[in-house]
């Protein structure tokens, strides 16, 4: 018991000691909060003229089809005996639409979450899954989240 004095002071000592850095810091930190009088409200309002538009525009912009935004990411010449094109459909929260293309399809969920229902088949689908549709097969994705779906569908057809 004898040795073990000097060990407990030091543990009382440390404890102390770390007691005292953290009042300390709180006193500091609490006394220059109080020592702004006028605080850091809300940035004021930008004036609206002194925004003008870009000049320019996307390369593939979004454009409205049936309640939905799409927009074309690529798509094969002429000349080829098939037709492979990738395509992004943003879906709105609440809202729908019926997938359906000549040739095989592939759809991926970019994000959100939403229903796919195909052959009278409900299915819940969110970022990262995929589906594929059979020639003339259709599929109806519908968006059951409060954030904007955003699918990408790859469509293969040959000619």
């Amino acid at each position: 018991m004898f040795c073990n004095a000097p060990v407990e002071s030091n543990r009382v000592f440390t404890r102390h000691f770390a007691t005292m850095v953290a009042l300390g810091l709180a006193v500091i930190v609490t006394g220059s909060c109080a020592a702004r009088t006028t605080g850091t409200g809300l940035l004021p309002r930008p004036d609206p003229s002194a925004f003008t538009p870009a000049p320019s525009q996307p390369e593939r912009p979004f454009s409205i089809q049936a309640d939905v935004l799409s927009r074309p990411i690529f798509r094969t010449e002429q000349a080829v005996p098939f037709r492979a094109e990738i395509l992004d459909l943003l879906i709105p929260p609440g809202r729908g639409t019926n997938v359906n293309h000549e040739g095989l399809a592939l759809v991926e969920t970019l994000e959100g979450v939403g229903i796919v229902t195909r052959q009278n088949q409900r299915t819940p689908i969110s970022a990262g899954t995929v589906f594929g549709l059979s020639q003339g097969e259709t599929a109806q994705i519908d968006n059951s989240g409060n954030e904007p779906l955003t699918v990408r569908v790859y469509v293969i057809t040959t000619r």
